[in-house]
């Protein structure tokens, strides 16, 4: 049996148009600027923590300059991870338990910082319409708002306070979570704390934030959170069951056919620490490592 189209109306598809949002830069690993939600799953000593600072690195440009913060949320840390927060101290803070008042903390702190950046942009915003128009252009709240900001004064070097401020987006985050299954927030999505955390998890995009969770156990991470990532890296595991609940996340990558998923699965099973990258987003791919795209004839 053969598809068939045949046109019955003249309405069709189209974007609705609005006004455009921040312009990110896309990421080095993906191509897209789509922000990172993803599941690192495999067992202990598999590599997990590895390959999640080796993507911190990949990324060091767009995560851990300038504004950009990254919140690593762990029981432990092991020696290359402490090395790492100390290389990038600037842009990296450390919490030792994953608890609703440390989320909350986490995320608190996120949001001071995009309302901290909107309103450094609204008094620039204001600046140049008062360089534009005179003060006879702003209102008089709008004009208090410049005064007070400083910005007029004599003594204000206006021209480094551009240089040093990204006027394309607001600051982007990053929370990384490891050796937290224990956590309700993670595990639980019919805890008050799971359900509270989730709301963010699905809105993490309207943060400007990116999400990393690394779990030995793919069914211990709640069932929202598994279905809203982009991206997981899957290492061999001996359960094969486990693994083949993912394929019904991600079976478009695998042309739908669960013999490709488990060719895949061969594959990783014949090479020590070696992961599956598995992103689905505005593009989707399959891949080897970080360097292999797998394709399927």
């Amino acid at each position: 049996m053969v598809l068939q189209l045949k046109k019955v109306s003249k309405y069709i598809s189209r974007a609705i148009k609005s006004k455009s949002g921040y312009k990110f830069p896309n990421y080095n690993l993906t191509g897209q600027s789509s922000f990172y939600f993803a599941l690192l799953c495999g067992v202990r000593g598999a590599g997990k923590s590895n390959s999640l600072l080796q993507i911190l690195d990949f990324e060091k440009e767009h995560l851990l300059k300038d504004e950009s913060i990254v919140y690593f949320i762990s029981p432990t840390r092991d020696a290359k991870v402490q090395d790492f927060i100390d290389h990038n101290e600037d842009n990296m803070r450390y919490y030792d338990e994953l608890n609703i008042k440390t989320f909350n903390e986490v995320l608190d702190d996120i949001d001071a910082r995009i309302r901290e950046w909107k309103e450094k942009k609204y008094i620039f915003d204001l600046f140049e319409k008062y360089l534009k128009e005179g003060d006879g252009g702003l209102q008089a709240e709008e004009l208090n708002i410049l005064v007070e900001s400083g910005i007029l004064d004599d003594d204000t070097d206006v021209k480094e306070l551009i240089k040093d401020f990204n006027f394309h987006h607001p600051p982007r985050s990053s929370i990384c979570i490891d050796d937290s299954l224990g956590s309700p927030i993670i595990s639980s999505s019919n805890s008050k704390q799971g359900k509270e955390a989730i709301k963010f998890f699905i809105r993490h995009r309207h943060s400007y934030c990116n999400v990393f969770i690394l779990s030995q156990h793919f069914r211990g991470i709640s069932k929202p959170i598994r279905s809203n990532t982009n991206m997981v890296l899957l290492w061999p595991s001996k359960d094969r069951s486990v693994l083949k609940s993912i394929f019904e996340e991600f079976s478009p990558l695998f042309k739908g056919k669960i013999e490709n998923y488990e060719e895949s699965l061969d594959l990783l099973d014949s090479q020590a620490h070696s992961f599956l990258m598995m992103f689905y987003d505005e593009v989707k791919f399959l891949r080897f490592g970080f360097d292999q795209e797998i394709t399927f004839d």
